[in-house]
């Protein structure tokens, strides 16, 4: 009987690729099968796929799997007008689905942190009747999430929310607190809902907390560095692995800007948030998993160089003190 044996993930990353070439059937993996299918034929397709999907996943396990992925969910409203929809809260419920799904995907190849760009600061300035669209979609699916969703009553899923959540209304808040409070104890992936966020005020309220802790001498200013600011980051969670932007946008929107600084994996996607498939996150994984042995070597060659500059600062902090005096006493 003859035993296939892996010697390194380039071989699952090969079998992958043979493997999607039979989902993607040309890149339509995921969109609407053509109408003249009749619904047996669609049925029959619709099974194969997922059954194709679940070995793919398999196989995709075998290799190595980020601990943390990030998505800017963007292209709702152009979806919508793209599929001509009444108006762009159609496009946002389209959306939260498509949500549910990369969830359940992130969650069976074994990733254990997603964070979520839900509704920036600045979307703030939009319509009136589009924002109160959107803070009633956060009201209304977050509890539901937390209550009826399979990934947390079966799989355990942690739900977080950051960000400024004081601009947020009263009742949105509640919703938060109750899908926070539900899954606090869950030990499954933890999913971070950033509403309503931007990088640059995360970075700053981390900068202010920094400054009121070394005022109430909770910490001194000599102790003041990277680590010491990414503790009082609203993200919590380990290094971002893969950052993944949809609707082919080449930008990042001010979302995890100091996460993504720390060799994150940047992917843009030329589909709208809704159309986002399997075969686009199957792609991006694999091509992570090809690039990552470099990035970790880059990581730690990367860590190396900032320890050797941290005591080459210190020693010549050191040199130039007129009270150093080594191991004897100062006269």
């Amino acid at each position: 009987m003859l035993q296939l044996q892996f010697q390194s993930w380039y071989a699952y990353a090969g079998l992958t690729v043979l493997i999607l070439a039979y989902i993607v059937g040309n890149g339509v993996y995921g969109r609407q099968l053509p109408l003249p299918l009749n619904k047996q034929c669609a049925a029959v397709c619709i099974y194969v796929q997922g059954k194709v999907r679940l070995l793919a996943v398999r196989v995709l396990r075998q290799g190595p799997i980020p601990q943390h992925v990030g998505f800017i969910m963007d292209g709702n409203r152009r979806f919508a007008k793209k599929a001509h929809m009444e108006t762009p809260s159609k496009g946002h419920l389209a959306g939260f689905t498509k949500l549910t799904k990369v969830l359940e995907w992130c969650n069976d190849l074994g990733i254990k942190h997603v964070s979520v760009f839900a509704f920036a600061i600045n979307n703030f300035n939009r319509s009136a009747e589009e924002v109160g669209a959107l803070m009633g979609i956060a009201r209304d699916k977050l509890r539901d999430l937390a209550e009826n969703s399979e990934l947390v009553n079966k799989y355990g899923v942690r739900i977080r929310v950051v960000g400024s959540r004081e601009l947020l209304p009263a009742d949105v808040r509640e919703s938060i607190e109750y899908a926070e409070e539900k899954t606090r104890g869950n030990l499954g992936m933890t999913l971070n809902v950033c509403c309503p966020y931007s990088a640059t005020d995360e970075i700053s309220t981390a900068i202010r907390r920094l400054v009121e802790d070394v005022e109430k001498g909770v910490l001194s200013a000599a102790d003041i560095d990277e680590a010491a600011l990414e503790k009082r980051l609203q993200i919590p969670g380990p290094d971002l692995d893969i950052l993944v932007r949809t609707s082919g946008q080449i930008r990042f929107s001010n979302f995890m800007l100091w996460q993504s600084a720390k060799m994150a994996y940047i992917q843009f996607v030329d589909a709208y948030w809704p159309e986002f498939s399997f075969y686009h996150m199957a792609r991006i994984l694999v091509s992570w998993q090809l690039a990552s042995r470099d990035i970790e070597k880059r990581k730690l060659a990367g860590a190396v160089h900032d320890r050797l500059a941290s005591g080459e600062q210190l020693r010549n902090s050191v040199s130039s003190s007129d009270t150093y005096c080594g191991d004897r006493t100062c006269e």
